[in-house]
């Protein structure tokens, strides 16, 4: 399995400063390779240089201007085009974040395995896309996915994120959500298959999730850089009253995080 994460920077959508961006990614090796990942299956795919540890980005050239978080889609299929990914991977963001050691490549039908928001009246149960897991089989479905979003910008910018993209692509093609696309060929359900919660949780709807998930939770979305949301995965601010922040964790929040040092 390989450990992957995206990021392309747009000029006029700007949403980490680079030293946030950076931080991140460099909180993120730290904590993988404590985990045992070797650095050979770490694999940033960004279109601007970054390198740390021995890690080097791989330069992406197809760039989603319209919607910054489609760039995922964008980016792994680029890496699957072009022979960097060639197996199972864990995509994950920057501030998804693995929790314990366990962490292996889950068992699924279908092609992309996420994890679920709950039940929302408007898209259903929401595949969260902060952490999934894409087969090694699965370019077609991400070429898939990629061709609905170029083939329907309009949706794409004004849609808030690529979840909701997925909604469209997950549900029945006579449902009025897929009256809206411009295509009208949006089924894609067998292949976007919702798993379990212990393959990741987050700030949103916490406790439903973690009593849904299967024990140890194995990865958790939220910011370091921002007290409160850390303050749900620490166990000042969960119900539970559990804290998700192992050792390991905390010394890659310690060294690349001042807001994490200053306030935990």
């Amino acid at each position: 399995m390989k450990n992957v994460m995206i990021y392309n920077k747009l000029t006029d959508n700007v949403r980490w400063t680079d030293e946030e961006l950076f931080n991140s990614f460099k909180a993120q090796i730290d904590n993988s390779l404590s985990r045992g990942w070797k650095k050979e299956d770490i694999i940033i795919g960004t279109n601007f240089d970054f390198e740390y540890r021995g890690i080097k980005n791989k330069l992406l050239k197809n760039i989603c201007q319209e919607n910054p978080f489609c760039n995922k889609f964008y980016g792994m299929l680029e890496l699957m085009e072009t022979g960097v990914l060639n197996d199972d991977f864990w995509f994950h963001d920057q501030d998804a974040w693995q929790l314990h050691d366990d962490l292996k490549f889950p068992n699924f039908k279908g092609e992309i395995g996420g994890c679920s928001y709950g039940p929302d009246e408007v898209y259903g149960e929401q595949m969260n896309t902060c952490s999934f897991y894409v087969k090694k089989t699965g370019k077609f479905i991400l070429q898939y996915i990629v061709d609905f979003m170029k083939e329907n910008l309009s949706l794409i910018e004004h849609e808030y994120s690529d979840e909701n993209v997925l909604s469209y692509l997950r549900a029945d093609p006579e449902s009025e959500l897929c009256a809206h696309s411009e295509n009208n060929t949006p089924y894609a359900h067998e292949f976007l298959t919702l798993i379990n919660c212990k393959y990741n949780i987050g700030v949103t709807r916490i406790k439903d999730r973690f009593d849904a998930a299967d024990k140890p939770v194995l990865v958790g979305g939220f910011v370091p850089q921002l007290p409160e949301s850390v303050r749900i995965f620490n166990g000042e601010n969960n119900v539970m009253k559990l804290n998700f922040i192992d050792n390991k964790l905390d010394k890659a929040f310690r060294t690349h995080f001042e807001e994490y040092r200053s306030n935990f």
